[in-house]
């Protein structure tokens, strides 16, 4: 019995750690598709926008961080893996708005929120 309600409590303690981690990477998603949007409203060059994406959503992008290096570190990852992984997935959600800008600017389209 003890072990049943041990491994329900870690389940469930996983479960949320992978949605806040989930609703952290959902934030910064969203943010940077304001940042763009009003970038592009302002028509602003892609290598403009691409030297100041990195420091859009800092708040966000932290907390995305944060999020995801907590859950990595529940599943037994050392603090230097969880971060690394965690940045590398900040990254990926910043690369995909630096590298799809320039197609946003020339077709005139705006990404879309989560």
């Amino acid at each position: 019995m003890i072990k049943f309600l041990s491994i329900a409590l870690f389940a469930s303690l996983s479960t949320a750690a992978i949605a806040d981690a989930e609703t952290a990477r959902i934030g910064y998603s969203n943010c940077l598709a304001d940042f763009t949007t009003a970038q592009l409203d302002e028509k602003v060059g892609a290598g403009s926008f691409k030297k100041a994406a990195p420091t859009a959503c800092a708040d966000e992008r932290n907390a995305m961080i944060s999020a995801i290096k907590k859950d990595e570190m529940e599943f037994g990852s050392s603090e230097s893996e969880a971060t690394s992984f965690a940045t590398e997935e900040a990254d990926g959600v910043l690369f995909s708005f630096t590298d799809g800008y320039a197609g946003f600017l020339s077709s005139n389209t705006r990404p879309v929120k989560e």
